[in-house]
């Protein structure tokens, strides 16, 4: 019994100790430890400028929030006070709000457009720059620096610039004011998501491709079968960002998708609907807040798998 008791005893100063020692440890490694006199009161004055300047985004969203729960009233008698009452009429009459601004589309129809012509268009963007970044980063061929070169010019070239004749040629193709014509002008394989995807390809050993072309797998197949399993984490990672962004897109949809509006454009006509009849603001805020949460949700399931995946150069291997 004694001998128990003076082993727990010894077990509990022990872990003490090195409890001390890794905080010692940290204390000695830590970032704002190191610094010392003016060094430290820099550190400290630009941290509070940076938190100030986080703050300024994150209160747009709560004010959006707490609005959202006034009744007309309390938000016409003080926009910036504390709700008196809090109510979920807001939430429920936006379920339901629809007029000739959004082509008499309700919220449900245009998430589901949303969630088309998002979806959809990312497996289509994401499916040919993955195509392209692999076939421009592992094989060499003739006209490849063109390639490469013709991407980087087409990323610095203002969209204003091509707007007009792209919308010549969709008017043409008789894609204008249609759910394809969307996806249709998203499923370019060059941008951003290539050039992501083409840094990890590039860094790719060959010695997989190689080892699969003894076995007789074809390139389609070494494709398919080997190189999209190996860069799952990096493809995932453009994926939920495409998403992300395309869900969130108002210029397109705004253009070739005007009688049939995405989440992002009803927004903007019943934006302008409020402003003109001065009506329910607390229902628009409400309205805000339920098309934020599909895409909040989706980032916070998938947030740990982009910061796994991708880094300030690029993407991880």
């Amino acid at each position: 019994m004694f001998t128990k008791l003076k082993y727990a005893i010894a077990k509990f100063f022990r872990n003490k100790h090195e409890a001390n020692a890794q905080s010692e440890y940290e204390r000695k490694h830590d970032t704002l430890y190191k610094r010392h006199g003016v060094e430290k009161a820099v550190f400290i004055v630009v941290f509070i400028i940076f938190a100030i300047f986080a703050a300024s985004f994150i209160f747009p969203f709560l004010w959006i929030l707490m609005n959202a729960f006034k009744t007309k009233a309390d938000f016409a008698r003080d926009a910036m006070c504390w709700p008196q009452n809090f109510t979920f009429d807001s939430f429920i009459k936006a379920f339901t709000f629809s007029n000739r601004a959004t082509s008499n589309f309700n919220i449900f129809q245009m998430m589901g457009m949303s969630v088309i012509v998002a979806g959809f268009g990312t497996l289509v963007t994401v499916f040919t720059s993955s195509c392209a970044a692999y076939v421009v980063a592992k094989y060499k061929f003739p006209g490849r620096s063109v390639i490469f070169g013709v991407v980087i010019f087409s990323i610095i070239v203002p969209i204003v610039g091509a707007l007009p004749s792209q919308i010549q040629l969709m008017k043409a193709m008789g894609l204008n004011d249609k759910v394809i014509g969307c996806i249709f002008l998203y499923s370019g394989g060059f941008g951003t998501n290539f050039l992501l995807l083409y840094s990890f390809f590039k860094n790719l050993s060959w010695t997989y491709v190689e080892a699969a072309k003894i076995d007789g797998a074809s390139d389609f197949r070494i494709f398919g079968q080997v190189i999209l399993p190996m860069a799952k984490g990096p493809i995932t990672a453009v994926t939920i960002l495409t998403l992300i962004g395309l869900w969130n897109d108002y210029i397109t949809p705004s253009i070739y998708l005007s009688k049939q509006p995405t989440i992002a454009v009803g927004i903007y006509y019943m934006q302008q609907t409020m402003l003109a009849t001065r009506a329910d603001y607390p229902m628009f805020f409400a309205t805000i807040i339920l098309t934020l949460l599909p895409i909040i949700l989706v980032f916070v399931l998938f947030s740990k798998t982009i910061m796994e995946n991708t880094s300030v150069g690029g993407l991880k291997g």
